[in-house]
């Protein structure tokens, strides 16, 4: 298994090759810097897969709803859009993001996911 976890402790990523599942965890709230280190991280990760093969397994649990930057004023929407847009182009067989009880972010994940048409995607809470 390979493991990126970042020292500010905003996200996780794991990919079990036996199993053939990418992991990501994500938390709190996101801003430009951390939506660009993920996407950097990520593209480390996956290089040595196929993401064809596998199963993305995200869980959101502890992710705020993406908005506006406080810091920034960056869309932070447009940026979640972006990573949408990337696991579409990248061809998971399967996306899973688990939300379990914020409603809020269920509806804008599920929402987002229709936009980009992202296939084989479910939104569990």
């Amino acid at each position: 298994m390979f493991y990126i976890t970042t020292a500010n402790n905003k996200y996780e990523l794991k990919l079990d090759k036996t199993k053939k599942i990418l992991f990501a965890k994500a938390f709190g709230s996101f801003g430009p810097a951390d939506a660009n280190a993920f996407v950097s991280d990520y593209n480390v990760i996956l290089k040595g897969a196929n993401a064809n093969d596998l199963e993305l397994q995200f869980d959101c649990k502890e992710l705020k709803v993406s908005g506006k930057d406080a810091k920034s004023g960056a869309d932070m929407t447009s940026m979640l859009r972006a990573c949408m847009e990337m696991y579409k182009s990248d061809g998971f067989k399967n996306i899973v993001f688990d939300c379990e009880k914020n409603l809020v972010l269920k509806m804008q994940l599920q929402r987002l996911g229709k936009e980009v048409s992202l296939p084989n995607f479910t939104v569990k809470s």
